[in-house]
């Protein structure tokens, strides 16, 4: 689907996973460089097992391109994910209401995601800052760098807890480790629910795959407002 943002001035495109072809009334997880995660993360595939398993319930899916629609050679992904105020906007103002028009039916009592790996994922903190109360959960996949790590820390350290639970993920010491359980530490410090998975992988797709459905359960199986236990 593609979408001109008034706010960003420019065309977006999305895809959206409907189960069995339906949205409505179900929960929506958002994912930044959606792209990627259909195409090296396998995640309509991922979807459709772990629901035909029973292991998720049903979710609607929204994959977010960072790409230029028909110009994949343009990605817009470092202008748009360090916390920009406009491309907020864009999610809140333009994007979301537009999933639910067409597809979701979502109000504001709807239990919402959003996901992300490594720049992606530092947008997804981002929101949760810019966004108090939009997300019920923010799935973190290695997020980076340790420069960009710091500053949402810092943000999260000094603003009043908001009404989000974390998932944070990563890999060995190659893959800014230190760095993201220092964000978790800080997160758990001031009363997040976070739940931590890690491999001993870097900072690529063949480390976040395997780490892919234990998100998606994660946010699946939680009902609004509950605790995600820290492991």
């Amino acid at each position: 689907m593609r979408l001109f943002s008034e706010v960003l001035g420019y065309e977006l495109q999305y895809w959206i996973y409907l189960p069995d072809g339906d949205g409505h009334g179900l929960p929506e997880l958002y994912f930044t460089d959606g792209q990627g995660f259909l195409a090296a993360g396998g995640m309509a595939e991922l979807l459709d097992r772990e629901i035909a398993a029973s292991r998720i319930a049903p979710l609607t899916a929204i994959f977010v391109d960072s790409r230029s629609p028909g110009e994949p050679e343009l990605d817009r992904r470092n202008e748009q994910f360090m916390c920009n105020a406009d491309y907020a906007r864009f999610f809140l103002q333009e994007l979301m209401p537009a999933v639910s028009a067409a597809w979701t039916g979502a109000d504001a009592g709807t239990r919402r995601g959003l996901a992300g790996v490594s720049f992606g994922a530092i947008n997804a903190a981002c929101f949760g800052v810019m966004m108090p109360g939009v997300f019920d959960v923010l799935i973190l996949h290695s997020p980076g760098s340790d420069r960009h790590i710091e500053v949402v820390r810092e943000l999260y350290a000094d603003r009043p807890r908001q009404p989000s639970a974390f998932i944070i993920s990563h890999g060995g010491r190659l893959d800014n480790a230190g760095a993201a359980e220092a964000f978790a530490e800080t997160l758990e410090g001031k009363g997040y629910p976070v739940r931590r998975l890690a491999n001993d992988g870097l900072h690529d797709w063949a480390a976040w795959r395997p780490l892919l459905a234990e998100g998606l359960r994660a946010f699946a199986g939680q009902q609004a407002g509950d605790r995600i236990d820290g492991e």
